[in-house]
């Protein structure tokens, strides 16, 4: 059956095998080692074939990017929508993009904990439209959560509106080294208790948003 004559759906799980496929060898090989040539042995087609579903591994990688942001945004959202409590709500989300970075190692990895390439590299290439879809979503979580602290700045005086921005990116920096350094393994060389240390730690991220 030829390309043409295959549904949205079924064009769609191709994609999406691709992408497995090309999350496993950019995880063996490495993004500068990973070919288009190596990726279609892999999923067995022809390189030929392969250019039909996507322009070149610029492309496999940030939709590899866009899906796993997607995926955390995803969840960020399901608990903004499913309460009341901005404090309740923030406390979730802490819990909730530890989960998903401990859970999803080799997405985070791809996502932000990889030497590869980044919105600025592919601005003027033919993949930069792409890039500014991987680039916004990301952002985008950056945007619920600052939305959730200036929420609770309505009702804490010592938490400012104008600082928002700032917090959820201090936020942020502080998950994603919690993340990085339980994924390689270094929290449990450096502390007899790393559970124990993380519970600390998001108790102390939860601390200033208190009333």
């Amino acid at each position: 059956m030829s390309r043409k004559s295959r549904s949205p759906e079924v064009i769609e799980k191709v994609k999406n095998d691709i992408i497995e496929a090309a999350l496993e060898l950019m995880l063996d090989v490495g993004f500068n080692n990973m070919s288009m040539r190596k990726l279609a042995e892999k999923v067995n087609m022809t390189a030929t074939n392969l250019y039909y579903y996507y322009s070149n591994k610029d492309e496999i990688y940030l939709s590899l990017q866009i899906k796993g942001f997607r995926l955390l945004h995803g969840i960020l959202q399901d608990i903004c929508d499913g309460d009341t409590d901005s404090h309740e709500i923030l406390k979730k989300m802490i819990r909730a993009y530890l989960e998903f970075g401990f859970t999803n190692p080799d997405y985070y990895r791809i996502m932000l904990n990889s030497d590869t390439p980044r919105y600025n590299e592919y601005k003027g290439t033919e993949v930069e439209a792409v890039a500014f879809i991987d680039k916004q979503i990301a952002l985008d979580m950056g945007e619920l959560v600052a939305k959730v602290i200036s929420d609770i700045a309505k009702t804490n005086p010592s938490v400012h509106v104008a600082d928002a921005d700032f917090r959820a990116k201090q936020m942020w920096v502080t998950l994603h080294g919690i993340v990085v350094l339980n994924n390689r393994n270094i929290l449990q060389e450096a502390d007899e208790n790393p559970d124990k240390l993380i519970e600390r730690m998001c108790e102390d991220l939860l601390a200033p948003f208190s009333n």
